[in-house]
């Protein structure tokens, strides 16, 4: 009986990665790479759209701007998050994470979860007719939510995506 040969590298804690495990996950952090530059463009626009907004919130223009750049960046965000999750997941089983970051990183999910929540309790009135407070009250949680993304971002840019990349191709 032949054998083969099912790893090509060994993980920090020593276990052995199966041979398609490293190209997924490599293609994972490329597409997170990819996925971060097109959310910054998104988040920047959304940050000036929301900053506009709660400037002036009897400008209907404004609202709809910081609508329409909330719904690109929503139709993807959910996705996005779960490949994170599932990279910070693997991170972590291979002890390639530091505990401090795990924790920063989910305080930062749960920051995000309660933003989009009020977003979407914010938006199922936007309907009606809403006060310029209520319009600014909305652009306020938009631009805390471009805030968040932003460090989000960052975060995983300079910290979580190296990470997985030294695990996976150590020296």
């Amino acid at each position: 009986m032949e054998a083969n040969n099912f790893t090509i590298r060994k993980s920090p804690c020593n276990s052995p990665l199966p041979e398609l495990e490293v190209p997924m996950i490599n293609t994972m952090v490329a597409c997170l790479g990819v996925e971060h530059r097109k959310l910054n463009g998104l988040d920047m626009r959304l940050a000036l759209a929301a900053g506009r907004l709660s400037d002036n919130p009897v400008a209907i223009t404004a609202s709809q701007q910081a609508l329409r750049v909330w719904d690109e960046i929503r139709q993807d965000l959910w996705s996005h998050l779960q490949i994170e999750d599932e990279l910070v997941s693997w991170g972590e089983a291979h002890h390639a994470i530091p505990s401090v970051l795990l924790e920063r990183l989910k305080n930062e999910r749960q920051e995000m979860r309660n933003l989009i929540g009020t977003l979407h309790e914010l938006s199922l009135g936007l309907d009606l007719v809403l006060t310029a407070g209520d319009r600014s009250g909305f652009g306020q949680t938009l631009l805390a939510l471009a805030q968040t993304l932003d460090s989000h971002v960052e975060r995983y840019d300079s910290g979580v995506m190296p990470l997985i990349l030294r695990a996976l191709f150590p020296k």
